[in-house]
């Protein structure tokens, strides 16, 4: 079993704008308490959650966003390329005398490039067509099927699809990147350990259960307890959790969860 500090360490899933107010907390106790180790732990969480917060406040934004017309219009000229491909793959096949191996070789390719028919591929939305578009062009420069697009007078037309993929992904992902939700979960999981290496931190300094160690631990962790608290009041209330501002504490209205 591995031991991950999020099965030894009970606590709960903090939101970003409470983590944050409780590791600003912290981070001053710790400097008082003349803990370098630990500030300098601080800061680092500190600074990869604002980044998360940009994160969360961009995905929020992009939720209510809609792609361009540029997205639009070459979504169109993509599935014009793909079906040319097919086409003219297709044409040669139909041209071929029975048997030929150019055109049993291209039906496989068919087989393999658009399993589902092109309407496979163009009745995607436009990141899923973009990602096939992708694993298309990746396949047809292995040399085996590069050599039979070659024979089957296919290049331009795969040079044409791979001019469109360039166009494309730059329509469809903006400045930056495609953002996922994924990015986000992973950002906020990242923030929850680094809070509790900081947790471990600190227990480590005071670990046994005297009364100077509980007293010293106890000032230390409280802001973070204090949150932990307020979460579990929520859950136990069956209560959405809500997040808080991370300079004031002060509840926030309308947070992406």
């Amino acid at each position: 079993m591995t031991p991950l500090l999020a099965s030894l360490l009970t606590f709960y899933t903090f939101s970003t704008g409470r983590r944050l107010f409780a590791l600003y907390q912290v981070r001053k106790l710790a400097l008082v308490a003349g803990h370098s180790d630990v500030v300098l732990h601080v800061d680092e969480a500190i600074t990869h959650d604002k980044d998360t917060r940009a994160l969360e406040a961009k995905w929020a934004g992009r939720k209510l966003t809609t792609y361009s017309p540029e997205a639009r219009q070459l979504d169109i000229y993509v599935d014009a390329a793909i079906t040319a491909f097919r086409d003219g793959a297709e044409a040669q096949i139909r041209a071929s005398a029975p048997d030929d191996p150019l055109a049993e070789a291209a039906q496989k390719m068919l087989t393999v490039l658009l399993p589902k028919g092109a309407g496979g591929v163009t009745s995607l939305p436009f990141v899923e067509e973009l990602a096939e578009v992708n694993r298309i062009l990746d396949r047809v420069a292995q040399p085996d099927y590069n050599t039979l697009v070659t024979e089957l007078g296919l290049t331009r037309q795969v040079a044409r699809l791979k001019n469109l993929e360039a166009q494309y992904r730059a329509a469809i992902e903006g400045p930056g990147g495609v953002l996922t939700f994924a990015h986000v979960k992973d950002a906020r999981a990242k923030g929850q350990s680094l809070m509790l290496q900081a947790v471990a931190l600190i227990l480590g300094k005071y670990p046994s259960d005297n009364e100077a160690d509980v007293k010293a631990r106890g000032a230390l962790l409280e802001p973070i307890l204090v949150q932990n608290e307020a979460i579990r009041k929520y859950l136990r209330e069956r209560k959405p959790i809500e997040d808080v501002n991370p300079e004031t504490g002060e509840i926030e209205q309308g947070g992406d969860a």
